[in-house]
C-alpha cells in the first residue's frame, strides 16, 4: 500500500516538474522540432519515440550471430547462423538495441552532450539484453573506452552510462579498469571500406589489467556499431589477454545490406 502511494507521488511530481520545466524551459525535439513533454523522454519527443518503435517492430533478426535485422516480410524463414559482416569476427554474439535512427539516433547524439540516460534508452537496453539468452553466459560488462583526451573534455564516457542501465537487470559488475584506448580514432567516414577501417583501429586498444578478464566472458557495451571493427578489434585485444570469449551489445546499430556468409 504505502509503496503505490509512493508510486502515485512520484508520478505526479514528475508531471509537474514536465509541466513546469515545459513553461520555463521549453526543450525542442531534435528530431522532429515538436515540444519534448517529458525531461525523461530525453531529446526527442514522445511521438517520435512511437514512431521508432513502430519502425523497429517491422524488422526481425536475419543473422543469429550478429543481430543483423532484415524487414519482417523477408523471404528466408530462420535467421543465417552468420553473414558476411560477421564472419570473419573475434566476437562471438553482437545484439543491438534498434536502428540508428530517429528519435534513438538523436538521443544517443544528445548522450555526447549530456550524461543524463533517458528512460525509453535505457529501457531499451535492457530489454534487449532480457531478450537474447546469448549474452546470458556473460561475466562481466565492460564498456568501450575513449581515448584519454576525449573523455576528459566529455567528463564522462557514454559506453560506461549506457553498461550501467544493463547491470541493472544483467546483476553483473561494470569493469572500467581493464581495456584502455591508447590511440584516438575517429568516427570513420562515409564510404570508408572495412579494410581501411581496421587499418585505423590496429593497436587501437591494449588491456591493462589481464587478470580483471582472464578466464571471463566480456559482454562490451557501446552506444552505435556501424561495421562492427571498433568492438571486433577491442575483442581481439581482450581474447590475447586471456578472455574466454567476447560478445557485444549497443544501443543502436546502422543499416547496411550483406550478404549470406
Amino acid at each position: 500500500m504505502v509503496k503505490g502511494l509512493q508510486g502515485v507521488a512520484w508520478r505526479i511530481l514528475e508531471a509537474g516538474s514536465d509541466a513546469l520545466l515545459t513553461l520555463l524551459a521549453p526543450q525542442i525535439c531534435r528530431q522532429c522540432g515538436a515540444w519534448v513533454e517529458r525531461q525523461a523522454d530525453g531529446a526527442a519527443c514522445r511521438a517520435c519515440w512511437e514512431a521508432w518503435f513502430a519502425e523497429q517492430s517491422r524488422r526481425r533478426l536475419g543473422c543469429y550471430r550478429c543481430g543483423r535485422w532484415v524487414a519482417a516480410n523477408a523471404t528466408a524463414i530462420q535467421p543465417q547462423k552468420q553473414c558476411a559482416q560477421c564472419g570473419p569476427w573475434f566476437l562471438t554474439w553482437a545484439r543491438s538495441g534498434g536502428t540508428y535512427m530517429g528519435a534513438l539516433r538523436v538521443v544517443l547524439l544528445a548522450l555526447k552532450r549530456n550524461p543524463r540516460l533517458p528512460t525509453p534508452l535505457a529501457q531499451l537496453l535492457q530489454s534487449t539484453w532480457q531478450q537474447h539468452a546469448v549474452l546470458h553466459t556473460s561475466d562481466l560488462l565492460l564498456p568501450v573506452p575513449l581515448a584519454p583526451r576525449r573523455e576528459r573534455m566529455r567528463g564522462y564516457n557514454q559506453a560506461a552510462r549506457l553498461a550501467e542501465a544493463v547491470a541493472r537487470v544483467a546483476r553483473l559488475p561494470v569493469v572500467t579498469e581493464a581495456l584502455a584506448r591508447v590511440i584516438e580514432t575517429y568516427p570513420h567516414r562515409a564510404g570508408l571500406d572495412e579494410r581501411a577501417r581496421r587499418q585505423a583501429l590496429a593497436g587501437a586498444f591494449r588491456v591493462v589489467r589481464p587478470r580483471l578478464i582472464a578466464n571471463r566472458r566480456v559482454l562490451l557495451v557501446d552506444d552505435v556499431m556501424t561495421s562492427g571493427a571498433t568492438l571486433d578489434t577491442a575483442a581481439q585485444a581482450l581474447l590475447a589477454a586471456g578472455a574466454v570469449e567476447v560478445s557485444a551489445l549497443t544501443a543502436a546499430r546502422t543499416l547496411r545490406h550483406t550478404s549470406p556468409a
